[in-house]
C-alpha cells in the first residue's frame, strides 16, 4: 500500500488553534479596554481590532478557517491510499 499526504483545506493544527484562541482573546480584550478612552477614527480601529480578535477565537475553537479553505491551505493529513 502506498502512503500519501493529503491536505484538508481549512483545517487548523492543534498549536495554531491554541495560538489563535490565546492571541485573539488577548487582542479582543486589549481593544475593548482601549475603546472607552478613544475618539474619532481610533474608535473604528479598536472596534475592528476587537472583531478580528473574536474571529481568531471563533476559528480557533472551531478548528476551521474559511480563508484558509479559499486559499487552498490547511493541515496536512496522512492517509493510506489505494493499493493499485
Amino acid at each position: 500500500m502506498s502512503r500519501f499526504s493529503l491536505t484538508r483545506r481549512g483545517d487548523l493544527g492543534p498549536v495554531e488553534r491554541i495560538l489563535r484562541i490565546a492571541g485573539g482573546g488577548g487582542l479582543a480584550v486589549v481593544a475593548i479596554s482601549l475603546l472607552p478612552g478613544s475618539s474619532g477614527l481610533a474608535v473604528l480601529v479598536w472596534v475592528g481590532a476587537a472583531l478580528l480578535g473574536v474571529d481568531f477565537v471563533v476559528t480557533g475553537v472551531r478548528g476551521y478557517c474559511p480563508l484558509y479553505a479559499r486559499l487552498g491551505l490547511g493541515r496536512p493529513h496522512s492517509k493510506t491510499g489505494p493499493s493499485w
